[in-house]
């Protein structure tokens, strides 16, 4: 029908245009954050946008179904709101509508799962690997060339790396330069109790106690960053342990509130009929808000196993999808106002 084709064009179109906006508003915010991060030494600012870039496919995991309800509700409600009565005429019930755009539903849903279980994962996992090694003491060496600004809230370590070890290390208490610390030498180590750095013929200076100590060789713990691996979606699906099941439903379950938030959509925007097209617009994206806030709540969830973790992860989306069905009933249409029954 010609109905059927002009709404699954107007979604798309909308779906796209909203995506783009929240995008670069999204997008804008990250690059602050990271710009903030650069600033205390946390990234390096070359990596700045390489992070960004990398990041990217997790903003549009989260924005995409954002963008999927508000564009639903943007081209229905209007739709139902002034033309309810030439559509019931013709038997277009939001049944009917629904089912001419399975097409579009399945689209929309696959979209999302190569997104969310694919896609996504796989940029997040190299974007923080970019992150964690900006974060490890090698990264942190800096050669000094003439004046050099030192990083606040953070330790300066300046020196020259080798292809095993290092020389000439210095290291400065942030912008304070009352305690400051040398090693002709240095290199790193790691055991089970993590990594240390291990300097040889250097001495330790502290302005606040007027003392100065040298030593042979001194040794200093490390928060050396655990570099993050990326397990693809299948293999996590044939492992059977609770972390790998964890993981899986974290990658699926923004999938599933795109397709239940879509059904939904599509379904409460017929109420416009009889309540407004405003009234029904906002009611609609409120409810679809916190439906997404409460599926991705139990991303921390402390599940014990793999029972009360189904139970964490999917039963707000058995509720919606009840809620769903319910809009379809007369007693539901009654109760919030609809007289023509």
């Amino acid at each position: 029908m010609i109905i059927s084709r002009f709404i699954s064009k107007e979604i798309i179109v909308n779906i796209c245009w909203v995506s783009l906006v929240l995008f670069g508003l999204v997008l804008f915010s990250r690059f602050n954050i990271f710009l903030s991060q650069a600033e205390v030494g946390k990234i390096s600012a070359d990596s700045i946008f390489i992070a960004l870039l990398l990041f990217s496919p997790e903003l549009l995991n989260i924005i995409f179904p954002l963008s999927v309800f508000l564009a639903v509700g943007f081209v229905l409600t209007p739709i139902f709101k002034s033309h309810s009565t030439v559509l019931e005429s013709g038997s277009y019930s939001p049944t009917r509508m629904i089912w001419d755009q399975k097409l579009l539903i399945a689209g929309i849903f696959g979209t999302s799962l190569f997104l969310s279980a694919f896609l996504s994962p796989y940029f997040t996992a190299k974007g923080q690997q970019l992150v964690d090694q900006d974060n490890t003491f090698a990264a942190k060496i800096s050669t000094p060339e003439g004046l050099v600004a030192l990083n606040p809230n953070t330790f300066n370590v300046f020196g020259i790396k080798n292809d095993q070890d290092y020389s000439d290390l210095i290291f400065f208490n942030s912008q304070e330069l009352k305690t400051f610390l040398f090693g002709a030498s240095g290199s790193v180590s790691s055991d089970e109790e993590g990594s240390k750095l291990l300097l040889s013929d250097g001495f330790l200076y502290d302005d606040a106690n007027k003392a100065i100590s040298r030593f042979e060789s001194a040794v200093i713990p490390l928060e050396e960053p655990t570099l993050t691996e990326y397990i693809p979606t299948l293999d996590l699906y044939r492992s059977a342990d609770l972390e790998s099941m964890r993981v899986l439903l974290q990658r699926l379950t923004i999938p599933v509130f795109c397709l239940i938030s879509l059904l939904f959509s599509m379904s409460f925007s017929a109420y416009s009929s009889f309540w407004g097209r405003e009234r029904t617009y906002f009611i609609l994206t409120m409810l679809n808000i916190l439906y997404l806030v409460l599926t991705i709540a139990p991303f921390e969830s402390s599940a014990k196993n793999i029972s009360q973790l189904f139970v964490n992860f999917f039963s707000i989306h058995c509720v919606v999808a009840a809620l769903t069905v319910s809009i379809y009933f007369k007693q539901t249409k009654k109760l919030l106002g609809y007289e023509g029954l």
